[in-house]
C-alpha cells in the first residue's frame, strides 16, 4: 500500500502542529497533492532551483523544508523570476513541497532541541514557554456516561479535565472543564459532536493566561560535572557545527549551563541571562545586541544556516523512522548564501643571510 502526501503531512502536523506557527509564517503543503504516493523524499532547509534539481535526480515526489518557498500571497505562476521558476519546475515535474517553520520552531523536539543535541547539552527544556496558545474548554451535556466524556477529552489531549453537577432546572446535566491547545479546539469540537456529546450552546473555550507545556522558544541545558571552559567550548561548537568563524562577545571562566535558539533568537537573550546560562547560541545578532550587562556571559552568533540546518538531518531521521517504505534523503545541495572569508597570517618575507 502506497503512502500518500497527506499521511506525511498528517504526521509532520502531529509533531509542529501548523495552529503553532507564528502569524506572519506561511506552513503545510504549499505545493502538490495532498492524495498523491509518495516513495521517496527530500528534506532540506531552503527550497532552491538546485534543490529542485536534486529531487528531480533522485526520483523524490515530495520535498520536505523548513523555511517556505511562499510566504506572501502571489498572484501568478510562471518561470519569469526565481520563484516563479521554482514552482513552475515543482509542479511541472510532479513534485509537492511541504513546509514546518515556525510551528517545528516551537514544537517539542523541534529546531532548537536539534541543535542543543548537537552541542552535546543534557537535560534540555524550552527556554522560554511563555507560548500561550492554551485555552480552556467548558462543556455542559446531559451526556450520562461521564467516563466516556472525559476519556474523549483525554484523547484530544485535554489535560487537568474535571466534571462536576449543574444546578439547573433541568436534571442530570453535568459541567466538563479542560485546558487544550487551540490547535487540537476544532478537532474536540467535532469528536463530541460526533458522539452525541455537544449540547447546542453548552461549549465554549476562553483564553488562559498560563503558558503550553508542549510548545516554547529556545532550549537551555547543561553539561555534566562543572563545564568546560570558553575555548574549549567555542572549539566544540565550532566542530559540532562546522563553522569556520563565530562572532561572539563577552567572557566567561567556566560553562556549565547553555541556552540555544536556532534561527533568529537574539530576543531571548535576556531569558537566556535570567536562567543563569553562562553562555547564549542562537544567529543574526545585530552590533548593539552584543552588549551585555551582565558579566561571565558569553553570546554566540554561530550563523543562521548553521543554526538550523541539522533540523534537515532531524526531519529525514524521523520521516525515515514513521514510513519504513519511504525513503528518505537529506539534500547534499548547500543552499547557504552567506560565505566567509577566514584570511590567513601574511608570510614572512625571508631574510637574507
Amino acid at each position: 500500500m502506497s503512502i500518500r502526501i497527506r499521511q506525511i503531512s498528517t504526521f509532520l502536523n502531529q509533531w509542529a502542529p501548523p495552529g503553532v506557527k507564528l502569524d506572519y509564517d506561511n506552513v503545510g503543503l504549499l505545493v502538490g497533492d495532498p492524495g498523491s504516493a509518495v516513495h521517496s523524499v527530500l528534506t532540506c532547509l531552503d527550497v532552491t532551483g538546485d534543490v529542485v534539481d536534486e529531487a528531480i535526480e533522485k526520483g523524490c515526489q515530495l520535498i520536505v523544508a523548513h523555511h517556505p518557498l511562499i510566504f506572501s500571497k502571489i498572484g501568478s505562476i510562471n518561470p519569469t523570476n526565481e520563484q516563479g521558476r521554482i514552482i513552475y519546475k515543482l509542479i511541472k515535474n510532479d513534485i509537492a513541497l511541504l513546509v514546518a517553520h515556525t510551528n517545528l520552531d516551537a514544537a517539542l523536539d523541534g529546531v532548537s532541541f536539534v541543535l542543543a543535541n548537537m552541542l552535546g547539552l543534557d537535560n534540555l527544556r524550552f527556554l522560554d514557554k511563555n507560548y500561550s496558545i492554551s485555552k480552556k474548554i467548558r462543556l455542559v451535556t446531559s451526556h450520562e456516561d461521564s467516563e466516556a466524556v472525559l476519556n474523549l477529552l483525554n484523547y484530544y489531549s485535554a489535560e487537568e479535565a474535571h466534571n462536576f453537577d449543574v444546578e439547573s432546572r433541568a436534571s442530570g446535566l453535568k459541567c466538563f472543564e479542560a485546558i487544550i491547545d487551540k490547535h487540537n479546539v476544532s478537532a474536540l469540537r467535532k469528536g463530541l459532536k460526533k458522539e452525541g456529546m455537544l449540547k447546542e450552546g453548552s461549549f465554549q473555550v476562553t483564553d488562559l493566561a498560563s503558558s503550553s507545556q508542549n510548545f516554547g522558544m529556545g532550549v537551555i541545558g547543561e553539561y555534566p560535572e562543572k563545564g568546560i571552559g570558553q575555548n574549549e567550548f567555542l572549539h566544540l561548537v565550532a566542530k559540532a557545527l562546522d563553522v569556520k568563524a563565530i562572532r561572539y562577545s563577552g567572557s566567561v571562566n567556566r560553562i556549565k549551563s547553555v541556552a540555544v535558539c536556532g534561527g533568529a533568537g537574539v530576543f531571548l537573550k535576556n531569558k537566556a541571562i535570567q536562567s543563569g546560562a553562562q553562555a547564549f547560541v542562537t544567529s543574526d545578532i545585530k552590533y548593539h545586541d552584543y552588549f551585555t550587562e551582565k558579566d561571565d556571559f558569553l553570546l554566540l552568533d554561530v550563523g543562521h544556516y548553521e543554526s538550523e540546518f541539522p533540523v534537515a538531518e532531524a526531519l529525514k531521521n524521523e520521516l525515515s523512522e514513521a514510513f519504513e517504505q519511504v525513503k528518505v534523503s537529506v539534500t547534499r545541495t548547500i543552499t547557504n548564501p552567506m560565505q566567509t572569508y577566514v584570511s590567513e597570517t601574511e608570510p614572512k618575507p625571508i631574510q637574507p643571510s
